[in-house]
C-alpha cells in the first residue's frame, strides 16, 4: 500500500519534467527544420547586395561621382611633346572643340553686329620673344595651355570674355588646375582689360584679390569674364571671374593696375598692336596679340634707368 503511495507520487513528480523535456526536444526540432530557408535567406541577400555593388561600381567607373574624382583621382597621361606629330592633331582638335563651343557661339549669335570684336593674344608673338613669356612660351604647349586665348571684347573695351582650355598639366592636386595657375590668368586677362582703358597701354599690377568658390577640374574649356569698374588718370580697377561651361563660378577676383610715369618713354604704338586694340574703323579683328607686361610694383626698381614709377 505504501508502496504504491510512493509510486504515484513519483509519478506525479516525474510527469511536468518529462513534458518540459519533451517541449524542449520539440522546440530544437523545430529550430533545426528552419534553419535551411535561414541559411538560403542569407546567401539570396548577399547576392543581392553584391549586385548592387557591382552595378554601383561599373556604373562609378564610367561615370564617377565629382567627390570621387575628387578624392581619388585618375593618373593623367603625360602632356605630348610639341615636336610628337600627334601633337598638331590635339591642337586642331581643340582649336575646333574652341570655336564650337557653346557659350561662345550662343555670345556670337545673341551681340548686336559691331559691338564686339575678337582676338587671339599670344599667336603674334615672334618666337623670339615667346620663350621669355610665362603663359605664351613656358606654359604654352599640349597638355598645358595649348591654344592661344581667345578675347571676345566689346568696342568701348568695357568687358571682355576670354576663352581658354587648361591641361592636365598644370595641376596641384591631381586633376585639379593649380591655383596660382588660375591667379596668373586672372592676372593677365585682367591687365588687358585694365591696360587697354589706360592712356599709354602700359600698366603694373598694384594689388589682385582672389576669392576661390570651387575646385577647377584639369583637361577643360574656361571662360573669363571681366569688367572695368573705374578709370582715375593713370589707375584702372576691374573685376572679373572664371567660369566652367556650365556656368559655375570657379574664382572670383578684382584688381588694381598703374600706368607708371615713364609709360611714355615706351614703344605704346607697339603696345596698341599687342592688346589686339580695335582699330578707329571698327573693322573685326580675327587675330591679335598680347605680350607680357612687366611686372614691376610701383615701388620696385625703375624699367627704365633714371625714370622713378
Amino acid at each position: 500500500m505504501l508502496a504504491n503511495l510512493a509510486a504515484r507520487r513519483t509519478a506525479a513528480q516525474l510527469r511536468p519534467r518529462l513534458g518540459h523535456v519533451s517541449r524542449r526536444f520539440a522546440s530544437t526540432s523545430g529550430g533545426s527544420s528552419s534553419s535551411p530557408s535561414s541559411i538560403f535567406r542569407t546567401i539570396r541577400s548577399f547576392s543581392v547586395y553584391t549586385s548592387i555593388a557591382g552595378i554601383a561600381y561599373t556604373v562609378g567607373s564610367f561615370y564617377p561621382p565629382t567627390l570621387a574624382t575628387y578624392v581619388s583621382p585618375r593618373p593623367a597621361p603625360p602632356p605630348l611633346h610639341p615636336s610628337d606629330p600627334e601633337a598638331v592633331t590635339y591642337v586642331a582638335m581643340l582649336e575646333d572643340s574652341l570655336q564650337r563651343l557653346a557659350p561662345l557661339q550662343r555670345h556670337r549669335e545673341a551681340s548686336t553686329p559691331g559691338e564686339w570684336y575678337e582676338a587671339r593674344p599670344y599667336a603674334k608673338i615672334p618666337p623670339e620673344r615667346r620663350v621669355n613669356s610665362l603663359t605664351g612660351g613656358a606654359l604654352h604647349g599640349p597638355g598645358k595651355l595649348a591654344l592661344p586665348p581667345l578675347v571676345r571684347a566689346k568696342w568701348d573695351n568695357s568687358e571682355a570674355l576670354v576663352f581658354v582650355h587648361v591641361g592636365s598639366a598644370l595641376c596641384g592636386h591631381e586633376g585639379i588646375v593649380h591655383g596660382g595657375l588660375l591667379a596668373t590668368l586672372l592676372d593677365e586677362t585682367l591687365g588687358r582689360q585694365a591696360l587697354i582703358n589706360l592712356p599709354d597701354k602700359i600698366g603694373v599690377t598694384a594689388y589682385l584679390n582672389l576669392n576661390y568658390k570651387a575646385p577647377t577640374r584639369a583637361d577643360q574649356f574656361l571662360v573669363i569674364k571681366t569688367r572695368l569698374v573705374e578709370v582715375k588718370g593713370r589707375k584702372s580697377k576691374v573685376a572679373g571671374a572664371i567660369e566652367d561651361m556650365d556656368g559655375n563660378v570657379l574664382v572670383e577676383a578684382e584688381a588694381l593696375f598703374i600706368q607708371p610715369r615713364y609709360a611714355k618713354l615706351l614703344n605704346t604704338a607697339r603696345m596698341h598692336e599687342l592688346l589686339g586694340e580695335p582699330k578707329e574703323s571698327q573693322e573685326p579683328i580675327v587675330e591679335g596679340a598680347n605680350a607680357p607686361v612687366p611686372v614691376n610694383p610701383p615701388s620696385g626698381p625703375p624699367l627704365v634707368a633714371g625714370v622713378k614709377a
